[in-house]
C-alpha cells in the first residue's frame, strides 16, 4: 500500500439471506435516495443540525451557529453474487447503523472474519459476556498485542461478542481489525472498488480455520431471531403442560441470602412455600393448557422477607424457569430468561464429565427445610472431629476489603465441604467460584495462618501439599438422586473449577443433599 493511498474505516454488516431488500431498513429510509449504482444504493436521512442543549442549560446562551451538533446518517446496500445466490451487504457511516431494523444482520459475520485472520497472539481488545451466571459484560483492552489466554476470559463460561486484533494478511493491508456482528478496518477502498473487497471478505467469513485455535467459538451461541425464540418458547409451553419437570423447572434467578426470606409466593396475600417449584406455580393458575408465554413473562415470584410483609426481591416466572430440551435437530437452554444454541456435542461432552465426577460417599444428614447456617450446623454435628467454618471470613493484607471462607465444614480428614442450595446458575456458580478461590488462598502460607488464628488451632501446617486434601461441592435439591441435578451452565462452570482445583493437586467431589 501506498503511503499516499487514502484509508477509509469502513464497517461492514452482512444481511441474512432470508431478509427481503424492502425490509432490510426502516421504511422511512427507502424515501432518501443518495447515490445509485448498478450494485448499490446509498440512503440517507436529513441531518437535523442545532445548538446543543447544554448551550443553553449550563452555559444560559442562545443558539450560536459556529456551536451546534449534527448526527448524520448515511448507510449503503451492496448487492453481490456469492456461491450462486445474491447477498446483501450494510455499510454504515455516522450513525446509519441505526437505520437497519433489528434482527437482519448475520451474527459473528466480523467476528469468523476476524478468527480466520489473525493469530491467537494478536489480540489487542476484547468484548465479552457471561451467559452462565449474570450476563455481566465487559471490556478489556491490553497495551500491546496479546494473546487471548492472557485475557480475563473463560472459554466456558463466556461469549466472544466482539474482539480488535493485528492482523499480516495483505487483504486487509496488514491493519487492525475489528470483528463482531460487523466487520471494520481501514483500507483504500471506496464506493466504486468495494464490490471485490466485500467479496473477499465473505470467503473469508466461510472458512473453518478458526476450529484450529478457536473451536470453543461454536460450543454456545445466544438465540437472537425472534422467530427461532418464538418456536422455542412455543415448545416451552408444550414442556410445561406435559408436565415434563425434567425438561424444565424453576430455579432462583440470582445470589440470595436464604436466610432472610421467610418464602416464596406466586401471589403476596397467599402464604408460600420454601423454595420455588413449578408444580406449586401451576396450582395457582387454572387447569387449562397455557396458551401464551406472556402469562409467564407477567406473573410474578416475590421472595418474602423474614421482618416484613413486603417482598424483598421478586422476579418475572419466565426469568426463574430453566428449560433444557431438544428442537429440530438442535439443542436448547433457557436460562434467566435468554435462550441458547448449544453444540450437541459439547452438550455430550459436558454431559460425559459431569456422570464421572467423583461423588461423595458419606451419609450426610437429609435437609428439612433449614436454611444453609442451620443445616451446616446440622452437618458438622453429624462428622466426627469436624469444624463449622461457615461465616467464619478470613481477611489478609493484599485482599482489601475482600474477605475469603474457607469452607462451610472442615473434617479431620482434611476435607473442606462448601454447601449450597441448587438456586440456579447464579447461585451455583458462587459456590463453584468459592471453592476454587479457597483452593488458590490455601497455597498462601499467610491466608493458612490467618485460618488457624480464625478457628483457634492449628489445622493447616507450615508444609501444605494439596495433595492431602480434598475438596467436597455439595448441593442441597430436592431430588433424592446419587449426583445433584443441575443446570446445564452450571454443569459447564462446574467442570472449570473442578478442572482448576485438580491442576492444583486436590482431590474433588460432589455430593447431593437431598432436601425432604
Amino acid at each position: 500500500m501506498s503511503k499516499k493511498e487514502k484509508c477509509n474505516k469502513i464497517s461492514i454488516y452482512l444481511i441474512k439471506e432470508n431478509i427481503k431488500y424492502g425490509d432490510i431498513l426502516k421504511d422511512y429510509v427507502y424515501q432518501c435516495e443518495l447515490i445509485t449504482k448498478e450494485k448499490s444504493k446509498t440512503y440517507y436521512v436529513p441531518t437535523k443540525v442545532k445548538s446543543p442543549n447544554w448551550l443553553f442549560d449550563y452555559y444560559k446562551q442562545e443558539g450560536n451557529a459556529e456551536i451546534v451538533n449534527s448526527r448524520a446518517k448515511v448507510i449503503s446496500l451492496h448487492k453481490v453474487w456469492m456461491d450462486g445466490i445474491e447477498r446483501v451487504f450494510a455499510i454504515p457511516f455516522g450513525s446509519g447503523l441505526y437505520l437497519l431494523n433489528n434482527d437482519v444482520v448475520e451474527e459473528q459475520f466480523g467476528l469468523k472474519i476476524l478468527l480466520n485472520s489473525v493469530d491467537k497472539t494478536d489480540f489487542r481488545k476484547i468484548n465479552i459476556s457471561n451467559y452462565g451466571t449474570d450476563h455481566r459484560t465487559k471490556n478489556e483492552q491490553m497495551p500491546k498485542k496479546t494473546d487471548i489466554t492472557e485475557f480475563g476470559f473463560d472459554i466456558y463460561n463466556d461469549f466472544l461478542r466482539e474482539a480488535t486484533a493485528k492482523s499480516e494478511e495483505e487483504i486487509f493491508y496488514k491493519n487492525v481489525i475489528t470483528g463482531g456482528n460487523l466487520f471494520s478496518v481501514s483500507v483504500p477502498i471506496n464506493i466504486d472498488t468495494v464490490d471485490e473487497f466485500l467479496k473477499k471478505c465473505y470467503e473469508r467469513y466461510k472458512k473453518n480455520s478458526y476450529k484450529e485455535q478457536f473451536s470453543w467459538l461454536d460450543n454456545i451461541k445466544e438465540v437472537k431471531e425472534k422467530s427461532m425464540k418464538r418456536d422455542l418458547n412455543n415448545e416451552l409451553l408444550n414442556q410445561i403442560n406435559e408436565r415434563n419437570f425434567d425438561k424444565v423447572w424453576l430455579a432462583v434467578p440470582e445470589v440470595i441470602e436464604w436466610e432472610k426470606v421467610s418464602d416464596f409466593r406466586y401471589k403476596k396475600t397467599v402464604q408460600g412455600i420454601d423454595d420455588i417449584e413449578l408444580v406449586e406455580f401451576l396450582k395457582t393458575i387454572s387447569d387449562q393448557p397455557i396458551e401464551n408465554i406472556e402469562l409467564l413473562k407477567r406473573r410474578k415470584i416475590y421472595a418474602m422477607g423474614n421482618d416484613s410483609d413486603d417482598p424483598i426481591m421478586e422476579w418475572s416466572v419466565y426469568n426463574c424457569l430453566i428449560g433444557e430440551f431438544e428442537l429440530e435437530g438442535g439443542v436448547y437452554c433457557l436460562n434467566y430468561g435468554r435462550w441458547y444454541k448449544v453444540n450437541k456435542n459439547f452438550v455430550n461432552d459436558i454431559n460425559d464429565y459431569y456422570k464421572n465426577v467423583s461423588l461423595c460417599n458419606y451419609e450426610f444428614p437429609h435437609n428439612h427445610n433449614e436454611n444453609e447456617d442451620i443445616y451446616n450446623e446440622k452437618l458438622c454435628a453429624s462428622l466426627i472431629d469436624a469444624i463449622l467454618f461457615d461465616k467464619k471470613t478470613i481477611r489478609i493484607n493484599g485482599l482489601g476489603k475482600s474477605s475469603i471462607e474457607l469452607c462451610d465444614v472442615y473434617t479431620n480428614n482434611k476435607e473442606l465441604i462448601h454447601v449450597k442450595k441448587n438456586g440456579g446458575s447464579s447461585y451455583l456458580s458462587h459456590l463453584f467460584n468459592q471453592a476454587a478461590v479457597s483452593g488458590e488462598m490455601l497455597l498462601d502460607k499467610e491466608f493458612r495462618e490467618e485460618a488457624n488464628k480464625k478457628i483457634g488451632k492449628k489445622i493447616f501446617g507450615t508444609n501444605f501439599n494439596p495433595n492431602d486434601y480434598k475438596i467436597i461441592l455439595a448441593i442441597i435439591t430436592k431430588a433424592d438422586e446419587t449426583i445433584p441435578k443441575i443446570p446445564f451452565f452450571s454443569k459447564v462452570s462446574i467442570r472449570y473449577a473442578i478442572d482448576g482445583l485438580k491442576r492444583k493437586g486436590y482431590k474433588v467431589e460432589i455430593k447431593n443433599i437431598f432436601q425432604e
